[in-house]
């Protein structure tokens, strides 16, 4: 699969790329947020809960408690956040769990657990292009993500 390159200019541009992925979202979609730290992995997981109809005031970086379930959206919503976890103990996070429960999944520091990612997933590489600005990836690795790809472009 080919990847697409796009540049947003704000935290509402970045945010906005997410909210077009969650509205195209089914259920057992699978979302891999790479980037250093304030690459604004968790804005774009924001976007995809807005996208979602999740309430907003519920999504923040689950970086201390890990996993976050927000089940008022149109679909549930799993934010997980691998941060502060070894390979080793991703394990009992449960976010193998979240990826069965019948929602939407997306993952910050997926290089934690990357050999166990699904098959079809969106991964989405961002990186500082300014104080703003954001270069990112959108790199499906299926057709299904391939689908949400399109839509977030």
């Amino acid at each position: 699969m080919t990847g697409t390159h796009l540049v947003t200019r704000s935290r509402e541009e970045t945010e906005a790329l997410g909210e077009r992925i969650g509205r195209s979202a089914r259920a057992g979609d699978v979302i891999a947020l790479w980037g250093e730290l304030g690459a604004g992995k968790t804005v774009i997981a924001r976007g995809v809960a807005k996208g979602l109809d999740v309430g907003q005031a519920e999504v923040t970086s689950p970086t201390f408690v890990i996993l976050h379930e927000h089940l008022d959206g149109r679909l549930p919503f799993f934010h997980v956040d691998l941060y502060r976890i070894s390979p080793d103990q991703a394990e009992s996070t449960g976010w193998r769990e979240a990826l069965e429960g019948g929602g939407v999944t997306a993952i910050e520091w997926p290089d934690r657990i990357d050999a166990d990612l699904p098959g079809d997933r969106l991964d989405i590489r961002i990186e500082h292009a300014g104080v703003d600005e954001r270069r990112i990836r959108l790199e499906p690795t299926g057709p299904r993500s391939a689908a949400l790809a399109r839509v977030a472009a």
